[in-house]
């Protein structure tokens, strides 16, 4: 995975190129080298859930010494190949736990087809063990339970309020029409290739709110305003785009910390979805037997590359089909 093998003939033909350098460092001592057919029987026959578990232990080492980082996203994300019309197999969804900051995939569960995202990251929020941690998450998730779950695993809890909620968005808009917050913070404008964009957070801490039991847990109420100024080549033009949005916290934190926090949630789209899907192949992926096995081995490769402070995935990927020595001497591997 980490030489941009990212599919069973890739991963044959990687054997028999470096088969010497690896029998040497990992003592393989085989009859012969192996069939992408038998590569594949082992790897669509291996247990999910020893994988899983094998995968949660080495994630927790590739962490351990990182105690600054205490966000976690979450999101879902399809095998958007992994359907089969023949079987009546629709495409596989997995959740991902992401620490962002180090940008380490901390575990994943897969998603039923008879259930949602939901319960999955409350189970998870009590499997994973961890306490002290804040999760960012989307408006699916702008559920009592959840903020429940979090308080009971002595965790917390950002999440969007969108129309999911009714009520409490009303109650959102209405305090932040009424009231003055309790703090401002502007973020300063950024600016990347034909666009300029710009934040700005209003706290409003200890909210009263129509259903004040249900939500006793919600400490604060954030109102982020987003502007956002495209360049579009082919009218030569400017294009400004407004948006306003509202978060609850079971945490007090400051304005500027939240706008990290709310920010930063996207890098488990833009640092692993999307590097996922571009670099490592997964949306074409046509992989059918067991997909989520496979899915985890790229979390491996991905976790072990952001380890060692790795950038461009692409790149690293095309220098390291070039040098099997720089995968050999990544911190993670021996």
């Amino acid at each position: 995975m980490l030489s941009g093998a990212t599919s069973y003939r890739k991963i044959e033909a990687f054997i028999a190129e470096h088969y010497d350098v690896l029998d040497n460092h990992f003592a393989l001592n085989w009859k012969g080298k192996p069939a992408y057919t038998t590569i594949r029987e082992i790897i669509q026959g291996s247990s999910a859930s020893e994988v899983e578990k094998a995968f949660r232990a080495y994630s927790a080492y590739l962490t351990e010494q990182d105690h600054e980082y205490r966000l976690i996203a979450s999101d879902g994300k399809v095998l958007r190949g992994s359907f089969d019309r023949f079987e009546d197999q629709k495409a596989i969804q997995i959740l991902s736990v992401f620490l962002t900051g180090k940008d380490i995939i901390l575990a994943h569960e897969e998603i039923a087809t008879k259930t949602n995202e939901i319960p999955v990251v409350q189970q998870l929020m009590t499997d994973l063990g961890l306490s002290g941690y804040i999760f960012t998450l989307d408006a699916l998730h702008c559920q009592e339970k959840t903020l429940q779950v979090a308080k009971q695993t002595q965790n917390d809890v950002i999440v969007q309020v969108k129309g999911n909620q009714p009520t409490l968005l009303d109650d959102c808009q209405r305090l932040a029409q009424t009231t003055l917050p309790n703090e401002t913070y502007q973020e300063p404008v950024t600016k990347t290739r034909n666009r300029i964009e710009h934040r700005r957070v209003d706290v409003f801490i200890s909210p009263l709110l129509t259903h004040q039991h249900k939500w006793r847990e919600v400490k604060v109420v954030i109102k982020v305003e987003r502007t956002r100024r495209s360049f579009d080549t082919k009218t030569k033009t400017w294009k400004t785009s407004d948006e306003v949005a509202f978060y609850i916290s079971t945490i007090v934190l400051s304005a500027q910390a939240f706008c990290q926090a709310i920010r930063q949630h996207w890098g488990i789209e833009n640092r692993n979805h999307h590097v996922r899907d571009v670099t490592l192949g997964e949306d074409r992926s046509r992989i059918r037997t067991n997909p989520h096995i496979f899915a985890k081995l790229r979390s491996f490769a991905l976790n072990i590359l952001r380890a060692n402070q790795v950038q461009n995935v692409s790149l690293e990927l095309f220098n390291n089909c070039m040098n099997l020595d720089r995968v050999l001497n990544y911190h993670g591997i021996l």
